[in-house]
């Protein structure tokens, strides 16, 4: 159970506006590496992922007066991820340890990967993902 957490999968950063951010992070050397766009209750989260060799990066634009669990009062850092080589394995060592899990587990089938991840919440309420990323 030591070796669950393999390094960190992405980060993710609430952005304002999807095209400015991502225009941005492709100057500095990422690549748009997926996109697509999640329906809510008050129109649509635009997604886009951008890799550099070491490191991805999630952004995501929320839908003007959006409140759910994924708001917070300004853009930037919202939760990384740390990726994890047995899903199953460490969501029952959350559980053992007494830690909430505030989201999921979730399992997405995608174009050209299957994620399974869930979230819990750090000492400052910080959001930590627990990610497993299957490419194919």
């Amino acid at each position: 159970m030591n070796n669950l957490i393999t390094g960190i999968a992405h980060l993710g950063l609430k952005v304002s506006d999807i095209d400015k951010s991502s225009s941005f992070y492709q100057t500095l050397g990422f690549t748009v590496t997926e996109k697509f766009s999640k329906k809510v209750q008050n129109g649509e989260v635009h997604v886009e992922f951008l890799s550099s060799p070491k490191l991805t990066l999630e952004l995501y634009q929320l839908p003007d007066n959006t409140y759910t669990d994924l708001t917070q009062t300004h853009n930037g850092i919202e939760h990384f991820a740390l990726e994890v080589n047995d899903i199953d394995g460490m969501l029952n060592k959350i559980k053992e340890l007494g830690y909430e899990i505030n989201e999921g587990p979730i399992y997405e089938k995608r174009e050209h990967c299957e994620v399974s991840f869930f979230l819990i919440s750090g000492p400052d309420e910080e959001r930590i993902e627990f990610d497993m990323t299957k490419y194919f």
